[in-house]
């Protein structure tokens, strides 16, 4: 019994089974109990868990960036914002909306492209404030 493999084996179970990671746990602490042995499980249990907080942390992020979107995409099109102010396709914008995986990976919005999506949506505002129609 090698406490790597083991460890290994509680990885596999890391955000897909609660139970089988539960019970690998236990089956480690009974185990594996010098304190060198204690202190490497305790390391890879924070470890793991500060990653599923990560995780976490991403995708309440991203769900906000989406559900703030959600009224502003029905009033104008996003296509317009993704081209005129990043450059970009309406799909590249959406990818990042979604959090699409591209490239092994989820799109995610840098701080930077809040920034000028935010500047974005407060220039078209301007203009569409500024648009008076007149006979």
């Amino acid at each position: 019994m090698n406490l790597t493999e083991e460890l290994n084996k509680l990885q596999a179970l890391v955000g897909k089974d609660p139970e089988g990671f539960i019970a690998q746990y236990n089956f480690l602490q009974e185990n594996f109990t010098t304190e060198d042995e204690k202190k490497l499980i305790h390391d890879f249990v924070e470890s793991a868990v500060k990653q599923s907080v990560q995780k976490i942390d991403n995708f309440v992020e991203d769900a906000k960036v989406k559900v703030q979107l959600i009224n502003v995409s029905k009033i104008i099109s996003l296509s317009y914002i993704a081209e005129n102010y990043f450059d970009k396709t309406r799909n590249w914008l959406y990818q990042r909306i979604n959090g699409s995986v591209v490239n092994g990976k989820p799109a995610r919005f840098t701080p930077s492209d809040i920034d000028k999506l935010n500047y974005a949506l407060q220039d078209v505002s301007k203009k569409i404030g500024s648009t008076v129609i007149s006979l």
